[in-house]
């Protein structure tokens, strides 16, 4: 078979499996960036339930997900709600975050802010379950470090990351009573993302490079041609939270000393770190079976090469 009806191949086994799954991920919510894998959810779920869709952003910024989600919930005719979160109720969800993931990872916390303020509007609207896209970039290579890899060191990867992956979403979501769910994760998508060679994850369009092409491929005449070939945008961008990295500050005595604790420390992740110190009294030692981050100090599993303290990669 050619390179091309393998992908129509592989693109109809995705429309299978997806629209078999979705089906028992039965949720009165969902989140909708307006990126390709919420989009693709939405699609599915709304031939067989009614969701509230939600997006969320800050403020007074530029945040693109607004726009796409907004044409995607229009397009599937959803009941779409946008929360448009201030300074201040993001500083009071950066405690939240930062208690609940027991994390001052700069980047983890800047995008879970968005995260958790989206799961608490849900709650507060009587919501009791939600759906979220969590596992499609990682199962079909939708980040761009990816890329440059050789497609056999893509696969590895992928089965890599899939028996050691973690979504902030579920902790987040349950720790304010909203049942979370997952479908991208269910071993019917697993097993087949597993069988997918890179090749049809990375490939290009209009000259190009895209991710989880064959995604694209299966649900683009399904979504408005603007969302099939979006850019990957992180949360931190598509919500507009990465304003918080110039925002969030401590003061220069404060500083000096959080930097003697982790070298090489932000102005914004030193005021993250103030709120761990606050909340658990110090970062915690190694225990036994764990080794030491090279940056913070705190106990990470020996076969881990990322600090969820800190953030530091690779160790």
């Amino acid at each position: 078979m050619t390179w091309e009806s393998l992908l129509k191949s592989y693109a109809r086994e995705v429309l299978e499996v997806f629209n078999e799954v979705i089906q028992d991920y039965e949720a009165e919510s969902l989140l909708l960036s307006g990126g390709l894998d919420t989009s693709i959810i939405a699609c599915l779920a709304s031939r067989y339930l009614e969701p509230k869709a939600l997006t969320v952003g800050l403020k007074g910024c530029e945040a693109p997900d607004l726009r796409y989600a907004e044409l995607v919930a229009g397009h599937l005719g959803l009941s779409h709600e946008v929360k448009l979160f201030s300074i201040e109720e993001a500083r009071e969800a950066a405690v939240y975050v930062v208690k609940t993931l027991r994390s001052f990872d700069p980047m983890e916390v800047r995008n879970d802010i968005s995260l958790f303020i989206a799961m608490r509007r849900l709650r507060e609207e009587g919501m009791e379950s939600v759906i979220t896209g969590d596992g499609g970039d990682e199962l079909f290579a939708g980040y761009t470090f990816l890329f440059k890899l050789a497609p056999r060191q893509v696969d590895r990867w992928i089965r890599d990351i899939v028996g050691r992956w973690f979504f902030a979403s579920k902790p987040l979501g349950e720790s304010v009573g909203l049942r979370v769910l997952q479908p991208f994760t269910d071993h019917r998508v697993v097993d087949l993302a597993l069988r997918i060679p890179a090749e049809f994850k990375i490939a290009q369009h209009g000259g190009i490079t895209y991710g989880k092409y064959v995604l694209r491929k299966a649900f683009e005449n399904l979504l408005p041609a603007e969302v099939v070939w979006r850019d990957k945008h992180p949360i931190e961008l598509g919500s507009g939270s990465i304003r918080l990295s110039k925002i969030f500050r401590v003061t220069p005595e404060e500083y000096t000393e959080l930097s003697r604790m982790v070298p090489r420390i932000s102005q914004e992740q030193a005021y993250y770190l103030k709120i761990f110190l606050e909340t658990f009294g110090g970062i915690p030692k190694p225990r036994k079976g764990e080794k030491a981050c090279p940056r913070c100090g705190g106990g990470i599993p020996q076969d881990e090469r990322y600090c969820r303290l800190c953030g530091a990669y690779p160790v």
